[in-house]
């Protein structure tokens, strides 16, 4: 049997990383192996991640309009899940509505204004 606490430590999982498991359903063979996918739920699994952090551009708009933002974030695919968080606080009267990979390395944040008194601004944002 191997002795799992001879084993060196690894940095990250990745989903081609092999897991040693004690089967103790197989008293004849327990030593097996999983993979990083067999080991979570279905519907939990997250492969990669990208991180990005710079400005963003609010488009000016009329009040009660909806516009576009766009990040080029390299790396993002269509179908991708997005979460956005504003580093700073949202500008008054501005709301953001979703955000979606449209294409390749292309990330729309939908942005609307629900009163008057906004002017383009960049705004610090955070993709994680």
């Amino acid at each position: 049997m191997t002795n799992v606490s001879n084993l060196p430590a690894i940095d990250a999982v990745a989903d081609n990383d092999l897991f040693y498991v004690r089967d103790a359903s197989d008293p004849t063979t327990p030593d097996k192996k999983a993979t990083a996918a067999q080991l979570r739920p279905t519907g939990a699994k997250i492969t990669n991640y990208l991180r990005y952090q710079a400005n963003i551009t609010i488009p000016t708009m009329a009040a009660g309009a909806e516009a576009d933002g766009t990040l080029s974030i390299t790396g993002a695919q269509v179908n991708d899940n997005v979460v956005f968080n504003l580093a700073v606080a949202i500008p008054t009267n501005i709301a953001i509505l979703g955000v979606v990979v449209t294409a390749t390395d292309r990330v729309k944040v939908i942005c609307a204004r629900f009163s008057p008194g906004h002017d383009e601004s960049a705004y610090d944002s955070s993709l994680g």
